[in-house]
């Protein structure tokens, strides 16, 4: 049976290195999942409309911030082998700021804001929403009738079928068993886009390190419980409990980040 792997690339966790190693030793046989260019992504989820079956015939993996489950049809028969890395918010974040300001380390481009005054503007949990909107298709508005509850019993069913489910530490183990799989060397070499650091986590006060972690406790609880699973079984431990009713929440959490977003230009 033909085997297709698709390497779901969460921003932030170890993507880049995913990418750049398949690419190297697959050539045309790996390709990154085109973002589909039209306003109704934000309703139905991505759609491949420039793709066939045929198309795709030799490719053995896909990767990119843009795969979904949508793509499945474009592989009839083949067994999809999804997987994906997980990391924790306050790492996620700080990364992310990093990747985000340090281009500017030579004095050109805008004063980068505060760490505080950036995660103002970033929205909450955003590695769980980007896989239930960007993966899952759960995209506006049903995306706000899930709570944080809601959230986690979804994406935890659905990752329980996952081939691989770890933490970004675990970059190197997971590329090396799908390399060997097929066929190509499994040496990986890291990719950090991220040169310098601005923040680390010493530098902020454990009032705000206290904050992200509450904030972000949905992010926080999926990688606790799926940091380790790797190929399979269950998530560790109990799940926390987790908000029921807080979609209101997100949509007036999302709106007011999205303002603030705006004033920083971040």
């Amino acid at each position: 049976m033909r085997i297709v792997h698709f390497l779901l690339h969460v921003p932030k966790c170890a993507g880049t290195t995913v990418e750049a190693h398949f690419r190297k030793h697959l050539g045309a046989r790996f390709m990154i999942a085109p973002r589909w260019e039209s306003p109704m992504r934000n309703f139905i989820g991505n759609r491949y409309p420039g793709l066939s079956p045929q198309a795709m015939a030799d490719i053995a993996v896909v990767s990119g911030h843009s795969v979904s489950a949508n793509m499945e049809a474009l592989f009839p028969g083949a067994e999809i082998r999804a997987s994906v890395l997980l990391r924790d918010p306050l790492g996620h974040l700080l990364s992310f700021y990093n990747y985000r300001w340090t281009r500017y380390a030579d004095g050109q481009g805008p004063e980068p804001p505060s760490f505080d005054d950036w995660y103002d503007a970033q929205r909450r949990n955003q590695i769980s929403r980007f896989l239930l909107n960007r993966y899952f298709g759960q995209a506006v508005p049903a995306l706000y009738r899930l709570s944080s509850q809601g959230r986690l019993r979804f994406l935890e069913a659905r990752l329980a079928q996952f081939f691989y489910v770890g933490s970004y530490k675990h970059v190197g183990e997971m590329c090396a068993e799908i390399s060997r799989e097929l066929g190509i060397p499994d040496t990986v070499e890291s990719e950090n886009v991220t040169q310098s650091r601005k923040v680390s986590k010493e530098d902020l006060p454990s009032s705000l390190r206290e904050q992200i972690a509450h904030e972000n406790a949905l992010d926080q609880c999926l990688y606790d419980r799926w940091k380790d699973r790797k190929w399979s079984g269950a998530p560790s431990g109990e799940a926390p409990p987790l908000a029921a009713l807080d979609q209101l929440g997100y949509v007036l959490g999302d709106i007011a980040t999205g303002l603030r977003k705006k004033i920083i230009q971040g």
